[in-house]
């Protein structure tokens, strides 16, 4: 089993964010079946195998060709300086690319993995509310993504 305790979190420049995209048949398929394996990792009772299922995909999905995003304006009322800070503070990188569904997608599996290893590293010593809220803010996330990209989720990964 692979792991990928040391990962950078790419996030698009907000306004490279899409509402609503078409993309090609073969991006639809392995974006669906990307989704709908995460949420059935996160329906997992057992970490585990909640962490193989999110790794299995990180490997399938494969890293999308990202670079880092020339900020000198924002497009916002952030300057410069404060989104570098974020990103130092956040360990995160803005980065653009020309497939940002992928980024998107692989952000998310990453922020689900990392979520995963810190369960597996605590022996379930967290609230189990709390838990269970962060799941369903990764299940939103995703069912969001499945709209704007117009994607069908495998209905036995449905929550």
């Amino acid at each position: 089993m692979t792991h990928y305790d040391e990962f950078e979190l790419n996030l698009l420049v907000p306004w490279d964010l899409p509402i609503d995209e078409q993309l090609s048949e073969a991006n639809t398929v392995k974006l669906s079946q990307a989704l709908s394996q995460i949420l059935k990792a996160l329906k997992q009772v057992d970490v585990s195998s909640a962490l193989i299922i999110v790794e299995d995909e990180l490997y399938k999905l494969g890293s999308p060709d990202v670079f880092p995003a020339k900020i000198s304006s924002s497009k916002t009322a952030l300057k410069s300086w404060e989104i570098e800070d974020f990103d130092s503070h956040f360990d995160v990188n803005h980065v653009e690319s020309q497939q940002p569904a992928f980024c998107i997608v692989k952000s998310l599996m990453l922020a689900v993995y990392r979520m995963f290893v810190l369960l597996d590293k605590q022996n379930n010593n967290f609230d189990s509310t709390q838990v269970e809220r962060q799941k369903q803010g990764y299940i939103s996330y995703i069912r969001l993504l499945s709209r704007v990209y117009h994607l069908q989720l495998n209905p036995k990964s449905k929550i």
